[in-house]
């Protein structure tokens, strides 16, 4: 069922700025509807279940909508009536979202303003095999890689793996979505078989890649806006402080960095594409040879964006004002060391360091320093945050409650 929470419009809301709507909004969303608001700017989010939390955002109005890959028919239809009720332009911050507007832009009224088009960019960098085809036309190095898609393509590229290596899903939030993985480090032939065959029995495509060499602190990541006329209206570099899940997942923990380098190698591949948008690239410095290496692109709104505006590039206005189309000055230099905190999965991978003798309590507090973003958590906005962290305290009994009843339903056996 859909549910839709009205929450007061801005009051300095000015008659030349379009309003903002979000396709399934995560924690640096919430960062882009608080200082929006702030410059007169309505946002409206059109959210999963899971993040509904948002929805108490007094900067913010919104509906529930089921995902789009099983019900496209609901998202255009509600598409169609926000067209109708005033306009706006589109931004999304996740990959579902990303694939919807993709692949069903000429059912979108064209009133709807968005990065994504029919062109395929967009697809073309989220597809891992297609992003690793790009970057080689490109210039732009990356891991060794070959492509699987059935068992004979498996047998045919074993003797040419090395162990350990890394198996990932072509499209990663489908796989995160079927079997609970879309990236994963393996050891051996054991491995190799069981992880491939999870993913294929699913009818996911895998790439399986080069484990390059070097601590999680070795990862780069760029994150910059490219306009139509081929400008770069965001630039700002980060680096994990910590991530979930630990290994290979998204950065729960970040700091703001200088990375010219990998903006270089990013900023050649969005050339190449002839992409338009915003896009977060991560690339991993070779422990032995000192290169950069390309890991991946994601093409929406990271979950981490507050960093933009913690570091001083004042992201959420200029990706705003690059898609709407508004003149910008020059970009604020970004300041070095800043951080932004996203508690829902950085509650999880400490923990786990904590429990694993990973690391201490005084090591996990003395990383706050620095951080001015906290995602969902806001003193300004504080219902958000208070929904989430209610959600969160009862989230463990009621999954406890299903599991208790799914046992007491089955069949008694001696």
């Amino acid at each position: 069922m859909t549910v839709t929470r009205l929450a007061p419009r801005p009051a300095t809301r000015g008659a030349a700025l379009p309003r903002l709507i979000v396709l399934h909004p995560n924690d640096g969303s919430l960062t882009i509807a608080r200082v929006l608001a702030r410059r007169g700017v309505a946002v409206h989010l059109l959210t999963s279940p899971a993040f509904a939390h948002a929805l108490r955002s007094r900067c913010v109005t919104g509906t529930v909508l089921p995902d789009p890959a099983v019900a496209p028919e609901r998202w255009t239809s509600e598409l169609r009536r926000l067209a109708d009720d005033g306009g706006g332009v589109l931004l999304s911050a996740s990959d579902a979202a990303t694939t919807y507007l993709s692949e069903h832009r000429a059912a979108i009224p064209a009133a709807l303003r968005s990065f994504e088009s029919a062109d395929g960019a967009h697809l073309g960098l989220m597809d891992k095999h297609r992003l690793y085809e790009l970057a080689a036309e490109a210039g732009v190095r990356t891991p060794w890689m070959h492509l699987v898609s059935t068992r004979d393509e498996l047998d045919a590229v074993r003797g040419a793996l090395t162990y350990p290596c890394i198996l990932k899903a072509t499209l990663g939030h489908l796989a995160r979505e079927k079997a609970g993985f879309g990236t994963t480090r393996l050891d051996s032939e054991a491995e190799l078989e069981e992880k491939v065959g999870i993913l294929l029995g699913l009818g996911l495509d895998v790439v399986l890649t080069e484990l390059v060499p070097g601590p999680e602190t070795a990862l780069e990541g760029s994150v910059l806006v490219r306009t139509a006329s081929g400008e770069v209206a965001l630039r700002y570099g980060r680096r994990k402080i910590r991530q979930w899940p630990v290994d290979y997942g998204v950065g729960s923990m970040l700091e703001s960095f200088d990375v010219p380098e990998a903006h270089a190698h990013h900023l050649r591949l969005l050339e190449h594409t002839g992409f338009v948008g915003i896009a977060s690239c991560e690339m991993k410095r070779h422990a032995v040879t000192g290169e950069l290496h390309l890991i991946e692109i994601n093409v929406r709104i990271p979950g981490n964006f507050g960093l933009s505006q913690a570091c001083g590039a004042d992201g959420p206005w200029r990706l705003y004002a690059s898609l709407v189309g508004l003149p910008l000055d020059a970009q604020p230099r970004p300041v070095p060391g800043r951080k932004v905190w996203l508690p829902e999965e950085d509650l999880r991978t400490v923990r786990f360091r904590l429990q694993n003798g990973l690391t201490t309590v005084p090591e996990v507090l003395a990383t706050f320093r620095g951080v001015r973003d906290a995602g969902v958590l806001s003193v300004r906005d504080p219902l958000p945050g208070l929904t989430w962290a209610a959600e969160l305290a009862t989230r463990r009994p009621r999954r406890l409650v299903r599991e208790a009843l799914a046992r007491s339903s089955r069949p008694w056996r001696r």
